[in-house]
């Protein structure tokens, strides 16, 4: 789960890098220390509270994990995809099946402690480009420590997916009006591992195959741009993928998600220092048997604290 991508040789990125470059270019500088704390999820995907809800089952963790993080003095940063709206078309009923959550935003954010990133499942089509569904959203941050050459991209990384705008009209339907209804009753799929056999998968399973092969693809093209992009690392989500980038490599660090029933996976910046955590209701019932507690969540270090400075 924390291993970094691998390494690909850099391809020629042209449309790709002037997406991240904009990005870049555009995104909000927030200035901090070694005071400050910072939380990322991303991916969290909430609905309306229904069968295909894939947020539904993690609401009590999440609630939990934020509670926690506003009580130590955390600033929330929500990476993209906090929302769900290709499978729902209002915004208002997705608040208004998560109301806590969302009271617990708006808590953050009359304190000056929250931000919300858009990601591609918060894009509409407007005339011939994608614009964000609704106000509130920003495209990206840039922290940047106030005594160190530190600098830190914060975006969803769907700019670095060829499929977003390409296949938009072909697969927002397709996850609106089939996906939803085969996870309505009851259809939960997990990505296969690269060795696993692949030989005689149904269609849907196969698309999941080729969902992972393009996550890899496109980690590969922000790893590219990180090459080029000189002294800078990147936090993002949008592969559901977690990542922490190893000692000397290239500081790329991905959120994960919050769709896996029983745990959820985010990044943490505290004392200038970065860690990959998840918090989880899962507990062993045997050697190698999960099952899911009822139980308080617990926050669980996956990798680091590794320093910011250490490049």
């Amino acid at each position: 789960m924390t291993k970094e991508p691998r390494t690909h040789r850099p391809p020629p990125l042209g449309r790709i890098q002037r997406r991240l470059d904009e990005a870049l270019n555009r995104a909000s500088v927030v200035e901090f220390d070694d005071r400050s704390r910072f939380v990322f999820f991303s991916d969290l995907h909430r609905g309306d509270n229904g069968p295909a809800d894939a947020f539904r089952p993690n609401r009590k963790i999440f609630l939990s994990a934020l509670t926690h993080y506003d009580r130590d003095g955390f600033t929330y940063v929500e990476v993209g995809d906090g929302d769900e709206l290709w499978k729902n078309r209002d915004l208002t009923d997705i608040r208004s099946a998560h109301r806590p959550i969302y009271r617990a935003m708006e808590r953050l954010r009359a304190a000056g402690r929250l931000f919300v990133l858009v990601g591609n499942h918060q894009l509409v089509r407007q005339g011939c480009r994608l614009a964000t569904a609704g106000p509130g959203y920003d495209e990206a941050l840039l922290l940047r420590h106030r005594d160190r050459d530190v600098r830190l991209l914060v975006t969803h990384g769907h700019q670095a997916d060829r499929g977003v705008s390409r296949l938009y009209g072909v697969v927002r339907p397709v996850v609106r009006y089939l996906w939803r209804r085969l996870q309505s009753h009851g259809l939960r799929t997990s990505l296969p591992e690269p060795d696993e056999p692949q030989a005689g998968l149904s269609p849907i399973q196969g698309a999941v195959v080729w969902s992972r092969r393009n996550q890899a693809r496109l980690e590969g093209r922000i790893l590219a741009w990180l090459e080029r992009a000189g002294n800078l690392g990147i936090i993002c989500g949008h592969t559901h993928r977690p990542a922490f980038a190893a000692a000397g490599g290239l500081p790329y660090y991905n959120t994960g998600s919050g769709v896996h029933p029983g745990y959820i996976t985010g990044l943490e910046i505290a004392d200038g220092a970065i860690s990959l955590v998840s918090w989880t209701s899962e507990v062993k019932d045997g050697p190698g048997a999960k099952s899911l507690s009822s139980g308080t969540p617990r926050r669980v270090v996956l990798a680091g604290p590794h320093p910011l400075a250490e490049r």
